[in-house]
């Protein structure tokens, strides 16, 4: 796979543009609203959109969209798991027990996938 640098600028301006306008929108709307437009979709779409023109593989696309849907199944495990370990320990303490619980429900997931098929 041949990696063009000006297909990776756009994707990095493209993708720094979307988490600055949530980062926009939490300033000007409050941090659940921020939150709210951080977890969307946009993002996901957008890296969707951009594996699609740069490759125009249809069946490359719809595999990275499942593994999307593992992911975003996967970030509700990591938020609820921050919202409690937050409080008991600490910003790094609740952000280190979140990530451990998004690579297990991942691995957990990953298990499931081959089923779905």
């Amino acid at each position: 796979m041949k990696i063009v640098i000006r297909q990776v600028a756009f994707d990095f301006l493209f993708g720094g543009a979307l988490v600055a306008g949530a980062l926009l929108a939490a300033a000007l709307l409050g941090p659940t609203a921020g939150g709210i437009l951080a977890g969307a979709p946009i993002r996901t779409s957008g890296v969707i959109a951009l594996h699609y023109i740069h490759n125009r593989d249809l069946g490359a696309t719809t595999e990275m969209t499942r593994g999307v849907v593992m992911a975003m199944i996967s970030n509700v495990f990591f938020a609820i798991g921050l919202y409690l370990a937050i409080p008991r320990l600490g910003i790094v303490g609740g952000f280190l027990a979140a990530s451990l619980v998004f690579v297990l429900a991942v691995l957990a997931l990953s298990q499931l996938v081959p089923l779905l098929k």
